[in-house]
């Protein structure tokens, strides 16, 4: 996405409302080093490294030697999608001994590994169950204490076919007035399927189409209100489409009641988000 489409893109959409009144626009090169960091992450399946020039990253490619060899070893295929509200706003690092950041938690970045914070003598888990309830899920290992770890992590939920994609692109509070809004405005519909949308998930899932397994499938772990919203019949959504159709058309809206999903999408096998908020590793698992 180009600075331009991005600008256009938050002036459309999430500029005008009232509950993000002197909210400031997030940083274009923040959202565009994320997303190269998402594209590290797809190179794996690509079994290539993709960077080209110098554009200002942290860190080198951590998924390929020096040689450009992939340190999987071969090319998976995406099998498993999971689809997220957005990246976490970053905050200020809080780096241990090994360079590990513990305070920053974006998925796709291998210096974020989180842990628990010291506030004013108290401690605060940092949110980090969109990667630890996956992890648990395909059998990787930690992601802490250091960016080698999360490096092993992530190849590994790799090799599994696993691939987050988050389905805003502004780093922004997302508070229950903003959703609903996003939602009753058709926001959230425009980022689903929208093809003049160039952040709609058809859009991006279709530009890595060749990467998709033929058995691809999708699931859903933004907050409930989101996915509560996209899964519910009534809403219009429609299954994702793209060539290979998957898995995904025929499972979208299978219905699973289970007490500890969150009661907006509680029936439906494909919202993996508890009562509590967050993904589990047991609605996962039930999801695919």
């Amino acid at each position: 996405m180009t600075r331009t489409q991005f600008n256009d893109q938050w002036n459309r959409d999430f500029a005008g409302l009232s509950s993000l009144a002197g909210v400031p626009m997030p940083n274009y090169d923040d959202f565009r080093i994320s997303e190269r960091m998402l594209e590290d992450y797809l190179d794996i399946f690509r079994g290539f490294n993709s960077r080209e020039g110098e554009i200002g990253m942290p860190y080198d490619h951590p998924f390929f030697d020096a040689n450009g060899n992939s340190l999987l070893g071969y090319k998976p295929c995406i099998k498993y999608i999971l689809i997220g509200e957005a990246r976490p706003q970053q905050v200020a690092p809080r780096l241990n001994d090994c360079n590990g950041d513990e305070a920053n938690t974006f998925f796709y970045n291998v210096n974020h590994i989180g842990t628990i914070i010291n506030i004013s003598g108290r401690e605060y888990r940092n949110p980090t169950p969109w990667l630890n309830a996956p992890r648990l899920n395909w059998g990787c290992p930690p992601f802490q204490p250091c960016p080698s770890n999360k490096i092993q992590t992530l190849l590994c939920l790799a090799s599994k076919g696993v691939l987050l994609l988050d389905l805003f692109l502004y780093a922004i509070s997302y508070s229950t007035k903003l959703r609903n809004t996003l939602n009753n405005n058709g926001t959230t519909r425009s980022f689903w399927d929208n093809p003049t949308n160039p952040y709609s998930l058809s859009n991006r899932i279709a530009a890595i189409n060749g990467l998709l397994c033929k058995d691809w499938d999708l699931s859903l772990v933004a907050p409930c209100i989101i996915s509560g919203h996209i899964i519910n019949p009534i809403n219009g959504f429609p299954p994702i489409a793209v060539i290979p159709a998957g898995l995904h058309p025929t499972q979208f809206r299978t219905l699973m009641p289970d007490p500890t999903r969150c009661p907006l999408g509680g029936n439906y096998r494909k919202v993996t988000v508890s009562a509590a908020g967050t993904p589990t590793q047991n609605l996962i698992n039930l999801s695919f």
